[in-house]
């Protein structure tokens, strides 16, 4: 019998599966008797299945008769490439399993600095846990400050931001991690402790000097705004530090950093009852929803926020 050519053009439609997939059981066992056990169908149903998958080929695959079921040329090589098909979408199928199994990309996170310091931050921890759980995820860490941080979450150029919250954006999401308290710090030998003894009751402010970051609105939450000149502009911690440890310049910095690091012999507590500011650390993404990886990593950061999968 010549078939008619439908014009196949290689694209498999998933008819075509369900076709080949009969055939390829079919030729297992030898003939379509034995193959209607395991296809729990009638041998009617194979046949026909078996004769639409020659005309959608235009191949005549195999004859059937008193002589029983022989494959043809055709039906010979349709078959390989059956085989290879079907193995290539099982190995599909494993790996889109292990991805959902084993996710694997890079996330991008930029944060402020000095955050190692501070026992309140848990991001080593979130880092140890969240490999133990996607170990096949790849990180990118930036140290900048919150501006900067702010503004490349937005672009996408990061995923989650670590930051001070020092204003809120209708176009991102904010997770709050912690509150972060900050005191006034001179050196042991900087005039204004070595003088008074950091008494500032006594003591002309406004001949001290001070380093600090540019925002004016920073400076008046701190409650130094026409205290004490500030003759030093800086924008990160380890920059405040130094200045202050040139016994020139007083200076703002969290408690914790100064408690935890080099400068906890050095460093004085200037009027902490007057001069205390609090500020709060968050986590930031882009509004909406986070991809599963980047939704995971801040679930973990923080608990208390945590980011539902709409």
């Amino acid at each position: 019998m010549k078939l008619a050519v439908k014009g196949f053009t290689g694209r498999i439609s998933d008819n075509d599966l369900r076709l080949l997939r009969t055939f390829c059981t079919v030729v297992r066992h030898g003939g379509f008797v034995a193959a209607e056990s395991e296809m729990q169908i009638g041998l009617p149903s194979i046949s026909r299945y078996i004769k639409d998958l020659e005309v959608r080929l235009g191949l005549r695959l195999c004859d059937r008769g008193r002589r029983g079921f022989t494959l043809t040329e055709e039906g010979r090589q349709v078959h390989e490439a059956c085989l290879v098909l079907f193995d290539n979408l099982n190995e599909f199928e494993s790996r889109v399993r292990d991805i959902h199994a084993n996710p694997a990309g890079a996330l991008r996170i930029g944060m402020v600095d000095s955050l190692v310091s501070d026992p309140n931050c848990q991001l080593s921890e979130t880092i140890r846990a969240y490999k133990r759980e996607y170990p096949n995820v790849t990180f990118k860490m930036v140290i900048e400050t919150s501006n900067l941080i702010e503004q490349q979450v937005l672009e996408g150029k990061l995923d989650i931001g670590i930051v001070f919250e020092r204003r809120y954006m209708d176009q991102l999401s904010y997770h709050v991690m912690y509150d972060e308290i900050s005191l006034l710090y001179c050196s042991v030998k900087h005039p204004l402790w070595g003088d008074h003894g950091g008494d500032i009751r006594e003591a002309d402010l406004s001949c001290y000097e001070m380093a600090g970051y540019p925002m004016a609105n920073l400076m008046e939450k701190m409650g130094v705004e026409g205290v004490f000149p500030r003759t030093a502009t800086v924008n990160n911690m380890e920059s405040i530090a130094m200045m202050i440890n040139s016994d020139t310049y007083l200076g703002f910095l969290p408690k914790t950093y100064v408690e935890t690091l080099w400068c906890r012999d050095r460093f004085r507590v200037i009027a902490p009852e007057t001069f205390n500011f609090s500020s709060r650390i968050s986590a930031i993404t882009r509004s909406g929803t986070p991809p599963p990886l980047t939704r995971a990593f801040v679930n973990q950061l923080s608990p208390t926020a945590a980011v539902a999968a709409e």
